[in-house]
C-alpha cells in the first residue's frame, strides 16, 4: 500500500488538471462564523509554519493525509482533505493579492478564465471561485491608499461588480467570507513575501500527505459511507482532525499494532498511521448502521454517524479523565469536571481547547480509545459490532451500546459499560465465559444496589471497577479473599462477600442464589435472606461459610423458605398486572400494616418525619430512598448498635414466621394478613396512631409518597414529602372515617367536611356541618393538640347565639370563648383525650340539640 507522497498545495495543480470538492460532498465549513475556535487553531499552525526561519528548523507543517479518486478528466476529486485544501486555495488566493503576485496566481491556479480549485456542491459555489480568482483588477482594489481601513476583505469582495448578492445564501461562499477575513486578520501585518514561501518547491513549509483513492484501497461503498454526511459540519469533524494531530505527536510507546491489508504484510505500525486507517474504515463499519440513532429531531438527521462516535469518545475521555486524576482531592477544581459532565450523567459537547487545557487527549486516552474500538469492531461479519456474552442476563452489550451512542447513559450504565470492556481489555489473551459472566453478575448487582447520583460516588466507583479488573484473578476468588472493595455500598460488598462463598460451595447454592437474585422484586439484593436464615450471622462470626453438612441442610432449607415466602409476598405486594402506584393500595396496605403489628418498621427522613414504606411513587426517589427492598438491605457495619435496618428487617422475619402468615395464593396472603391485624387489634398493647394505621388503610392512601410525621404526640399524613405541601391529621381523619358511618348520630347536623392545610401555621380539623336555626348556621370544628383535641361549637353566620342553644351548649360542658382576630364567641371544649371521647361528645350534644329543636 502506498503510505502517501508528501507534497504542497502548488505541486499538486501540478499532478492534475484541476482540484473538485464533489457534489456528495458538504459545504465548505471551517470557515464559519461560529467556528472561530478551529479556525484560528488552524490559521495560527499556518502563521507558525510560514514564518519561521527555515534555516533553524528544516521541518515544513505536515497536514496529515489528503486523498481522492483522479477523475477521466483528470481533476482530483476530493475523498478526505476538504477543508484543508479549500483554507490553502483561499491562503493562497490573499497572499497573491497581498504581495502582488496575482499573475502568477492566475497562470497557476486557474484554467481558461476559470478557478482550478471548484466546488461542485452548489452552482454558486463554482461561480464564486471562477468570479474570484478571474478579477485580474482586485490587487488594485485591495492596495488602493483610500481604502479605509475598517473595511474588511469580504466587504471589498462583496462590493465587486461580478458578486451577486444572492450569493450570500451559499454556505461554501459565506464561509470563504469568513476565512478571508480571518486569514487577513492574522496576516495583514507580515512584511515578508509569504506567498513566495507558499509556493517555493525546493523548500517546503507546508505540506501534506498525497494519497489516491485506488492505491489506498478504499471501496466504493465506504466512500458514500465517509461522504454521504449531509451539508453541515458536525463537531466530530472539528475533534478528529485535532485527535489526528495529536496521535501523531506521540512518536513512541505504542503498542504493536499492525493492518490486515496488502502492502503492510503484518508489520508493525505506529498508533497514528493506526488510527488514521482505522477510523475511516474498519471503525466506520462499526458505527454505520447506528447514524442518526442519536438524532431526536427528524429534521436534524443528516445520515452520518458523527453525532454518535463524538458521543463514544466523549464517554472514553471521561473514564480516562477519572483514572488520570483524583477528584476527591482539595486541589481538584470541580467545574473542570462538570465541563465534561452535565447533571443528570449527560456528557457535555466540550470544546478542544478545553480537552487540551483538562489534558483529556492523553497518550493514555488514546490508547484506551484504540483498543476499546478494535474489541468492539466484529471482522469479516456483516454484524460489525462484536458481542461476547451468551446471554444479556446481566448485561444487554447491543442496549447499552446503543445508548452511549445516544447520550443517554444513566450513571449505572456508564458503570456497567466501563466494567465490561475494562475486563475484556485486562483479558483478551484468555477470555473465559464463564468468568465473564460472572463479573457483569457482581458488577450488575453492585452498580444496582449501591446509589450513583453524583460524581463523587461515580468517581469512586469507576476506581473500584478499574482496581477489581486490575487482579488477575476470576471475581468469585477475589470476593472470597481479603482484598478490600471500595467505592460501592459496603452494605451490598458484604452481601456479594457471603454469596461468593455461596456459590463455590456447591451446584445446589449457586442455583439457589442465582434464582433469588433473579428475582424481580430482590434483583441482585438478596441480604434479607441472609439475614433471616441465619447465614450472614455464621458468616460475621466466622469469615467463611465452611459449615458442616449436617448445618448445610437446615441453612439451605431457612434460606429456600425465606425466599419462597419474600417472592410471594412481594408478587402481591407489587402485582405486575397492576399499576405500580396502585399496587399497595389494591391489597389494603394489608402487608405494611401487618408488618407493622410486629413493631415500628418505618425509615427516617428525619427526626420526626418517617416513610410507611407505602407508595411506589417514583418522586423524590421513592422507589430507591423508601421502599421494602431499602429496608430489606444488610448492614456491613460492625458495630451492631449502628445497625438501625437489621432491627426493623427482625418485624418482617416475625410476621413470615407468625403461624398465621401464608402466602401460597394471594387470597390466602391476604386472609392471613388481615388476621395477623385482627389479632393485633384485639390482644395486643399499642400506641392509638399505631392501632389507627393497623385499622384502617385508607390512612395510608391520604400520604401519596408515604410520608408521615410524629411530632410531639401529633401525627400528621403528607400528601408529599413535608407539611409545607396538603396535609392531614391522623386523629381528626379517624374521626372523619368513624363518623361516616354514623351520621345518624349527628343530626340535626348532616355532613363532614375535612379541612386539609398547607404549611405548619394552620392546622387540619374536622368539620361537622348542615344545621340551620333561627337564620344561622352552626357547625362544630374539632382540632387535635398534643395531648387533648379541641372540639369547637360555632356559628357560621356570626350572629350570637339564641339563648335556648346556648343553654343546651353549657349543659354539654362547652364554655364560651373568644376569638382574639374578630372578639365573636364560640363555645369550645378541651377536655377531651380520645377519638372515642370525641364522639362520646359530640353524639351526646347532638342528642340534645336534637331534642331541643324537636320540641
Amino acid at each position: 500500500m502506498d503510505k502517501g507522497e508528501k507534497i504542497t498545495f502548488c505541486e499538486l495543480f501540478n499532478r492534475v488538471e484541476r482540484v473538485e470538492i464533489p457534489i456528495i460532498q458538504r459545504d465548505y465549513a471551517q470557515g464559519r462564523e461560529d467556528q472561530h475556535e478551529v479556525r484560528n487553531l488552524f490559521l495560527d499552525a499556518l502563521s507558525t509554519a510560514l514564518t519561521k526561519n527555515r534555516a533553524v528548523s528544516n521541518q515544513s507543517l505536515d497536514l496529515d493525509f489528503i486523498y481522492g479518486s483522479i477523475e477521466s478528466d483528470k481533476s482530483f476529486s476530493v475523498l478526505d482533505g476538504q477543508q484543508r485544501l479549500t483554507t490553502l486555495f483561499l491562503l493562497h488566493w490573499f497572499l497573491a493579492v497581498k504581495n502582488n503576485c496575482t499573475s502568477e496566481f492566475s497562470n497557476h491556479f486557474t484554467l481558461n478564465n476559470k478557478s482550478r480549485f471548484s466546488y461542485k456542491t452548489r452552482p454558486s459555489s463554482t461561480e464564486f471561485f471562477d468570479a474570484l480568482t478571474s478579477d485580474t483588477n482586485f490587487e488594485d482594489k485591495f492596495h488602493q491608499p483610500e481604502r479605509s481601513n475598517k473595511l474588511k476583505i469580504s466587504e471589498l469582495i462583496s462590493d465587486c461588480k461580478w458578486f451577486f448578492s444572492s450569493w450570500k445564501l451559499d454556505p461554501t461562499v459565506q464561509a470563504c467570507l469568513h476565512m478571508l477575513d480571518a486569514i487577513e486578520q492574522k496576516f495583514s501585518s507580515v512584511e515578508t513575501n509569504l506567498y513566495q514561501r507558499l509556493t517555493e518547491t525546493e523548500i517546503s513549509y507546508i505540506t501534506f500527505q498525497y494519497l489516491e483513492l485506488q492505491s489506498f484501497g478504499l471501496t466504493d461503498e465506504l466512500y458514500i459511507k465517509m461522504n454521504a454526511r449531509g451539508k453541515s459540519l458536525t463537531s466530530f469533524e472539528h475533534f478528529k482532525a485535532k485527535l489526528e494531530q495529536t496521535i501523531k505527536s506521540y512518536s513512541s510507546d505504542w503498542p504493536i499494532y499492525q493492518l490486515d491489508i496488502k502492502g503492510f504484510d503484518d508489520a508493525p505500525i505506529d498508533g497514528y498511521r493506526y488510527f488514521i486507517h482505522k477510523i475511516d474504515t474498519d471503525w466506520a463499519d462499526l458505527f454505520w448502521p447506528y447514524r442518526n440513532i442519536a438524532t431526536k429531531d427528524n429534521a436534524d438527521k443528516d445520515n452520518t454517524y458523527d453525532d454518535e462516535l463524538m458521543n463514544f469518545i466523549r464517554l472514553i475521555i471521561l473514564y480516562q479523565y477519572l483514572l488520570d486524576n483524583n477528584i476527591t482531592s482539595n486541589d481538584f477544581n470541580k467545574e473542570d469536571l462538570s465541563s465534561l459532565l452535565g447533571t443528570g450523567s449527560k456528557l457535555l459537547p466540550t470544546t478542544i481547547s478545553q480537552y487540551d487545557k483538562l489534558k483529556c487527549l492523553n497518550q493514555a486516552f488514546i490508547k484506551k480509545l484504540i483498543n476499546w474500538l478494535d474489541m468492539l469492531y466484529k471482522t469479516n461479519s456483516e454484524e460489525s459490532f462484536r458481542t461476547y456474552l451468551s446471554n444479556n442476563k446481566y448485561y444487554d452489550e447491543n442496549e447499552v451500546f446503543k445508548k452511549v451512542l445516544q447520550n443517554d447513559t444513566d450513571y449505572k450504565n456508564k458503570l456497567r459499560f466501563f466494567a465490561f470492556y475494562s475486563y475484556l481489555a485486562k483479558n483478551q489473551t484468555s477470555l473465559n465465559q464463564t468468568e465473564l459472566m460472572e463479573w457483569t453478575r457482581v458488577i450488575y448487582n453492585l452498580t444496582e444496589n449501591t446509589i450513583v447520583d453524583g460524581t463523587d460516588i461515580f468517581y469512586r466507583t469507576i476506581q473500584s471497577i478499574s482496581s477489581l479488573s486490575d487482579i488477575k484473578q476470576p471475581i468469585l476468588n477475589i470476593l472470597t479473599s481479603e482484598t478490600k472493595i471500595t467505592g460501592f455500598s459496603g452494605d451490598q460488598v458484604l452481601e456479594e462477600k457471603v454469596k461468593a462463598h455461596l456459590i463455590l460451595k456447591s451446584g445446589d447454592w449457586r442455583d439457589k442464589v442465582l434464582e433469588a437474585e433473579g428475582n424481580n422484586f430482590l434483583n441482585g439484593q438478596i441480604g434479607c435472606l441472609l439475614n433471616f436464615s441465619g447465614i450472614l450471622e455464621y458468616y460475621r462470626q466466622h469469615n467463611h461459610c465452611d459449615w458442616d453438612d449436617s448445618e448445610n441442610s437446615k441453612l439451605f432449607e431457612k434460606f429456600s423458605h425465606y425466599f419462597e415466602a419474600i417472592k410471594s409476598a412481594m408478587s402481591y405486594r407489587y402485582p405486575e398486572e397492576l399499576d405500580k402506584k396502585l399496587s399497595a393500595k389494591a391489597i389494603d396496605f394489608l402487608w405494611e400494616r401487618a408488618v407493622l403489628t410486629k413493631g415500628i418498621y418505618f425509615t427516617n427522613k428525619t427526626q420526626n418525619r418517617r416513610n410507611l414504606l407505602s407508595s411506589d411513587n417514583p418522586r423524590n426517589n421513592i422507589e430507591r430512598d423508601y421502599s421494602w427492598k431499602r429496608l430489606l438491605r444488610i448492614e456491613s457495619d460492625k458495630d451492631v448498635s449502628k445497625r438501625l435496618r437489621e432491627p426493623k428487617q427482625d418485624f418482617v422475619k416475625q410476621l413470615i414466621d407468625d403461624s398465621h402468615f401464608e402466602f401460597n395464593t394471594l387470597q390466602a396472603f391476604k386472609s392471613s394478613l388481615q388476621h395477623i391485624c385482627d389479632i393485633a387489634l384485639e390482644f395486643e398493647e399499642l400506641e392509638d396512631w399505631r392501632r389507627y394505621l393497623i385499622r384502617y388503610p385508607e390512612l395510608y392512601s391520604y400520604c401519596e409518597q408515604g410520608f408521615i410525621q410524629i411530632d410531639n404526640q401529633m401525627v400528621f399524613l403528607l400528601w408529599q414529602s413535608q407539611r409545607n405541601h396538603y396535609h392531614s391529621e391522623l386523629y381528626t381523619v379517624v374521626l372523619d372515617i368513624q363518623l361516616k358511618d354514623e351520621l345518624e348520630k349527628l343530626i340535626p347536623f348532616s355532613n363532614l367536611e375535612y379541612q386539609y392545610v398547607k404549611s405548619t401555621q394552620e392546622q387540619a380539623s374536622l368539620k361537622i356541618k348542615g344545621w340551620n336555626y333561627a337564620s344561622s348556621d352552626y357547625y362544630f370544628e374539632i382540632l387535635k393538640a398534643p395531648e387533648n383535641f379541641i372540639v369547637r361549637f360555632i356559628n357560621g353566620s356570626s350572629n350570637d347565639h339564641p339563648q335556648k342553644v346556648t343553654d343546651v351548649i353549657e349543659n354539654n360542658g362547652f364554655q364560651r370563648e373568644y376569638n382574639q382576630d374578630d372578639e365573636t364567641a364560640h363555645y369550645e371544649i378541651n377536655s377531651l383525650t380520645s377519638v372515642d371521647d370525641v364522639i362520646s361528645q359530640l353524639t351526646q350534644t347532638c342528642n340534645s340539640l336534637r331534642d331541643f329543636e324537636n320540641e
